[in-house]
């Protein structure tokens, strides 16, 4: 059944698209997953420890899994930039407070043991590995900190909000407003957050939750985006304020 054409007004603040959809919403997050996997853990295995890949390897892979990513959403941007909206001031507040939730949930999980090494994060320290006043180490970091502010928000937020929540509406997903709410979207968005961050899952379903309603209030991509970026600006600060690296 089509979907009634909306106002001028409306259409604005509740954005269809992008154009080319499948490339700027779908290829990015493939991208940023499939480098993501050669990512070694302290733990081991995985398709690092098969290929031989080394724990100490994991700066050079996540700054090659960062600039490639970083290629291909250059190559998306001026699709993906007409298609944001304008942000909402809300949205990034909203985001800065949930990192509390997040952390002590994440905690909470961890300290019951509801987890397993499959699930670890990389938890990697630079300040460990290169020396706490090595340049190589505030540089590494401030890769990482581009990685987790801009990167992640951007091609997880495209990609969760932007298609799957969307395809299981309508298989044209380009054509379903961004931030329809259904029982199949909101389904499928609890069962990402549990899949893909199985070391903080109760963390990410009220998270995602929470941001879906962003989503469906505000109806643009820009204001989840900004809202998990600042989540996760602040779960960087918490991290060095207290060395909890297991986070990220």
């Amino acid at each position: 059944m089509p979907l009634p054409n909306p106002t001028a007004a409306t259409a604005a603040a509740n954005p269809s698209g992008p154009e080319h959809p499948w490339l700027v919403c779908t290829v990015p997050m493939i991208i940023f997953l499939t480098l993501g996997s050669l990512e070694p853990t302290p733990a081991g295995g995985g398709i690092a420890a098969t290929l031989g890949i080394a724990y100490e390897a994991y700066p050079w892979i996540y700054a090659l899994r960062l600039a490639v990513t970083l290629i291909v959403l250059a190559t998306c941007w001026p699709s993906l930039v007409a298609w944001l909206g304008r942000p909402s001031w809300w949205p990034p507040l909203l985001g800065l407070v949930l990192v509390f939730p997040w952390v002590i949930l994440a905690s909470l999980q961890s300290d019951a043991g509801w987890t397993s090494t499959l699930a670890q994060r990389s938890a990697f320290n630079p300040f460990a590995h290169f020396g706490n006043d090595s340049p190589a180490a505030w540089g590494f970091l401030c890769v990482r900190a581009i990685g987790l502010v801009v990167v992640v928000p951007i091609v997880e937020e495209v990609f969760l909000r932007g298609f799957l929540m969307r395809t299981v509406i309508r298989e044209e997903f380009w054509r379903v407003p961004f931030g329809t709410l259904t029982f199949a979207s909101a389904g499928i968005c609890l069962v990402y957050a549990i899949l893909a961050h199985p070391a903080e899952a109760f963390a990410a379903v009220g998270w995602f939750a929470i941001v879906s309603g962003i989503a469906a209030a505000t109806r643009r991509p820009i204001d989840t985006i900004l809202a998990h970026a600042a989540t996760n600006l602040a779960l960087g600060v918490f991290v060095l304020l207290t060395g909890s690296w297991w986070l990220v």
